[in-house]
């Protein structure tokens, strides 16, 4: 009897545990959605500000609000700070190019094509990370990963081309398939830098976002020779807020990738054209529409990031 009941005891350990496990397993795909959500909220009022008004710097308010609101965060949950260890001049390397080259990209591509456009081209990173998974790490892509490669490949056509009026040049898409390019390359190299748990995940993402902050700054004042000044409040308080909802989505997306593989993160954080197209009629409405060719196009992105998901083992 005593025999029984102690084996009543240890299923019952052993099914909580298996509980704790899947939710701690469940931890990076919400982490996943939630940066998808905080890059479409950061998307749109970044747009906003640039429709109220001329802002040269910008790119670097949301950039410098991002890097703040990380480190703080990281500072503030951590008192065991490792500063000087060799991974973090990987993100260093990582901050050059993303957020910082990449929100330049995008930023253009936001003020010359619009959110929607923009955001679902540069959803085709996991297409990029599958193809630089096989040339690198070796992987061999199954037929969901074919699919989804192609459905894609459809989805950007239908958005970009597929009879569409715009009012903005072809060669203007260089830009988001650019950043989507950084962002894959970016993936991996969070992935491998991270260790598998291992790393500050918060402090590696702030200091990409640093790094960012100071070529940006570089970049603005000295090559495009824009004298140094911030917009009006009411501008200036867009692209901070954008800052601040960027700072949260890298937190989670660094969170995310400390936890889980590339292949499972990358589609989740790339699905943020979903919630753009759903926010875009609350928040810039009169900025952009949404047309039911945007929304097919990006409904077939996701669809076909997320079998890339699937499929990539």
């Amino acid at each position: 009897m005593q025999f029984g009941k102690k084996s009543v005891i240890n299923g019952s350990l052993n099914q909580n545990t298996r509980q704790g496990n899947d939710y701690f397993a469940m931890l990076p795909i919400l982490f996943g959605i939630l940066t998808s959500l905080c890059f479409a909220i950061a998307s749109l009022l970044a747009q906003r500000g640039y429709y109220i008004g001329s802002a040269p710097w910008g790119a670097w308010i949301t950039i410098a609000g991002n890097a703040l609101f990380l480190l703080a965060a990281h500072f503030s949950l951590n008192s065991d700070t490792r500063l000087w260890v060799a991974e973090n001049l990987l993100f260093v390397a990582v901050g050059l190019f993303v957020p910082g080259v990449t929100r330049v990209l995008s930023f253009r591509g936001i003020r010359t094509m619009g959110s929607a456009v923009t955001s679902t081209i540069v959803n085709t990173t996991p297409m990029f990370s599958t193809v630089l998974a096989i040339l690198v790490l070796g992987e061999r892509p199954g037929p969901l990963v074919l699919v989804g490669v192609f459905l894609t490949v459809a989805g950007l056509i239908a958005v970009s081309w597929a009879g569409e009026k715009t009012s903005y040049k072809k060669v203007e898409l260089i830009h988001p398939f650019l950043a989507a390019l950084l962002f894959s390359l970016k993936d991996v190299t969070v992935r491998w830098g991270l260790g598998g748990g291992g790393g500050q995940p918060i402090f590696a993402a702030g200091i990409a976002a640093l790094t960012s902050t100071i070529e940006i700054f570089l970049i603005t004042r000295l090559i495009h020779g824009e004298k140094f000044s911030l917009p009006p409040r009411r501008v200036f308080l867009w692209f901070l807020a954008s800052g601040l909802f960027t700072g949260g989505g890298f937190l989670f997306m660094y969170l995310a990738f400390s936890m889980e593989k590339v292949s499972i993160v990358s589609p989740l954080i790339n699905s943020y054209a979903v919630f753009v197209l759903i926010l875009t009629p609350l928040m810039a409405r009169r900025i952009e529409s949404v047309t039911w060719r945007k929304v097919a196009g990006a409904a077939m992105v996701v669809g076909g990031i997320f079998l890339l998901s699937l499929g990539k083992e």
